[in-house]
């Protein structure tokens, strides 16, 4: 009677503790899967950045980026989104920020255009930073691409 007293302990101390691992390693798994999910629904990466003259008023300078785009949420397939350029000057300070004034139509992939101009002889370069958006400009749904950008004469 003792030993079989002794042998329900074990199952039961056994039982338990493999109750407990299973739901620790459990919640472990569901809090990294909740952790690697991407927001991101567009995929974007710089295809190229230039900074210069503006050819039709060359006391204005202008950045223009091209990003490659990928989209992971076919949802999004020929509806229209938005995307938005900042331009930053080489202390950090912003200069401008644009975007398209009635958005675009996306597809699975491609290349987007951002270009901005503004006059002010001293800046020689430029940081830049795109992100893609939806028509509203209210999410965000691409990862940031961020470039430097020289003058080039």
């Amino acid at each position: 009677m003792l030993n079989t007293l002794k042998n329900h302990k074990n199952i039961v101390i056994l039982s338990a503790t493999l109750f407990a691992t299973t739901m620790l390693l459990f919640g472990a798994y569901t809090s990294n899967g909740i952790n690697a999910q991407t927001l991101e629904k567009v995929t974007i990466g710089l295809n190229s950045a230039t900074f210069g003259p503006l050819t039709s008023n060359p006391s204005a300078n202008q950045v223009k980026v091209l990003v490659d785009y990928q989209t992971k949420d076919l949802s999004l397939i020929d509806t229209a989104i938005n995307g938005v350029m900042e331009v930053f000057a080489p202390n950090g300070s912003q200069i401008k920020t644009s975007s398209y004034p009635s958005g675009f139509t996306i597809t699975q992939s491609g290349i987007i255009q951002f270009a901005t101009s503004f006059s002010d002889p001293a800046l020689t370069s430029v940081k830049v930073n795109v992100t893609l958006t939806d028509l509203n400009k209210t999410e965000t749904i691409s990862n940031t691409v961020s470039a430097d950008a020289a003058l080039a004469q």
